[in-house]
């Protein structure tokens, strides 16, 4: 069996990386002084932050399906009836960024985000959830041209995320179906990783390309299979105008996921001794056209193949297509967004058990944002969220508006 957490290269660049970014945000300002005397101007260090957060109203907290069903995985098909549960809640997302000049074409990167959001009264604590991300590294300049720079960017990645794993039939922490064991915490996990990025953006076509590596570590949870595995991910994205207003931007991306505890399914749906490996291979277009000085539009397609590497018991094909529109004018600033999505399993069946229909999915994801500046730093916003998911599983049929405002600040 793989030990859980095994030394990689990237523990010693966050070790090598993290101090500096520390430096970065105590570095003398130009023109300060140590004792009596100026410190030279060497080094040139910029920090960034904003900050948001509001109140919101959650329509289905817990995603619970949206009619009674018979749960066909259960040991003896039973009736379930779902119990939707709605309620109010603060989202919040900080941010600061830290960038120092070490020399004409170097610089050193670094940026802590937290996001998330918790549940007032109404016994919805189990939908809380929190994201804190940490990034750092170097980026050199290969190039520039006017304001346009060709880079190299590696460096280093944590994160923590925290989530209940709900039964959304009832917004109850999740058991094991024989003995009850409390496996809630399934879901919650560290990670460390490495990346690197190279961006073009000095000549008449813009591209670039990469790499991630993360190691995942999840919550110890007896009695259920432990979600932890490595991601890989390479990647190459290009941008180049097509009209005078319009440009188009293709990206492809193939990245593994390496399981180390769960295994496979076979055709039958049943559990092998193959530990589970899934690839994916993504492609993304999107269409961007200025109609005018106030609006904006994007058209966007995206498709992405999963492999389950073993009999292709999980495999599946998913599209999503939509539009984005963006309006601003003085201080107001608008965004309307529409998808739908759809995923074909060929091979799986709903419920995960044979003979029931073949697994599918689709859905339609609906949002509207705007932000009404009030001052040089400040802003009042309002956003809706509209999720409608539909599939053959009818564990996961449900409906969920979520309706929220607030203010946000950036300095």
């Amino acid at each position: 069996m793989r030990k859980k957490f095994p030394f990689h290269p990237t523990v010693f660049i966050v070790a090598m990386v993290l101090p500096a970014m520390a430096s970065a945000a105590s570095a003398p300002k130009a023109g300060s002084k140590a004792g009596s005397k100026a410190v030279p101007i060497v080094e040139q260090t910029d920090i960034t932050w904003s900050a948001a957060t509001g109140l919101g109203y959650d329509s289905n907290a817990y995603q619970a399906p949206r009619a009674p069903y018979v749960d066909q995985a259960l040991a003896t098909p039973a009736l379930v009836t779902p119990q939707e549960k709605s309620g109010f809640f603060v989202p919040y997302e900080m941010k600061v960024d830290a960038a120092k000049s070490r020399s004409q074409n170097n610089r050193l990167l670094g940026s802590a985000k937290a996001d998330g959001s918790f549940y007032i009264g109404g016994g919805l604590s189990n939908a809380n959830e929190y994201n804190v991300r940490l990034n750092g590294g170097y980026e050199h300049i290969l190039g520039r041209k006017e304001k346009s720079e060709n880079t190299l960017y590696a460096g280093a990645l944590l994160g923590k995320h925290k989530q209940v794993y709900v039964d959304h039939d009832s917004g109850l922490g999740k058991t094991t179906t024989v003995s009850g064991r409390d496996i809630s915490d399934l879901y919650s996990y560290t990670s460390i990783g490495a990346e690197a990025e190279y961006k073009h953006r000095t000549g008449k076509i813009d591209y670039g390309f990469g790499g991630k590596y993360i190691s995942y570590d999840y919550e110890t949870v007896t009695g259920s299979p432990q979600q932890d595995h490595t991601y890989y991910k390479l990647g190459a994205d290009a941008s180049f105008a097509v009209a005078a207003q319009t440009r188009l931007s293709v990206s492809f991306d193939h990245s593994v996921r390496d399981y180390s505890y769960r295994h496979a399914r076979d055709l039958q749906a049943a559990f092998t001794n193959t530990l589970l490996v899934y690839s994916y291979d993504a492609l993304g277009v999107s269409l961007r056209n200025r109609i005018s000085d106030e609006w904006l539009l994007y058209l966007d397609l995206d498709n992405t193949q999963r492999a389950d590497n073993n009999a292709g018991y999980g495999d599946y094909s998913e599209n999503r297509y939509g539009a984005r529109v963006i309006y601003e004018k003085d201080r107001l600033k608008t965004r309307l967004s529409l998808h739908h999505w759809g995923r074909d399993y060929p091979k799986a069946f709903a419920f995960d058990t044979p003979g029931q229909a073949a697994k599918t999915y689709s859905g339609n994801d609906l949002r509207f944002k705007a932000e009404l500046e009030q001052a040089r730093n400040t802003a009042l916003w309002a956003e809706l969220v509209y999720l409608s998911q539909k599939t053959t599983d009818l564990r996961y049929d449900y409906v969920r508006t979520q309706a929220m405002a607030g203010m946000s600040w950036a300095y």
